[in-house]
């Protein structure tokens, strides 16, 4: 575990992350910062939290296709996942 500190908005978030996610993370605050700044000066708005619900619904809509995806697999696939999944539990009934 790593101790980090991430800055979101201009205010400092003491973070432990498991070193394999700091990165991921850092980059994370970085898109935040970013369409949260993009949005300050489109719509000419102080109010931190209003800003912030802004750029929590738009990067939760940017991502909800990418797991929206999951549910479009083909049913072949589908039934072949079922099928493992019974004969992975079956082995371990053993």
């Amino acid at each position: 575990m790593e101790s980090i500190r991430i800055n979101i908005a201009g205010r400092e978030y003491p973070l432990n992350a498991p070193s394999h996610e700091v990165a991921n993370l850092k980059q994370a605050a970085a898109k935040i910062n970013a369409q949260y700044e993009a949005f300050q000066e489109q719509f000419q708005v102080d109010d931190p939290v209003d800003l912030l619900a802004l750029t929590a619904l738009h990067l939760s809509d940017s991502t909800s296709p990418a797991s929206s995806k999951a549910d479009e697999l083909p049913l072949e696939t589908l039934n072949r996942m079922n099928r493992i999944s019974e004969r992975i539990q079956k082995a371990l009934e053993v």
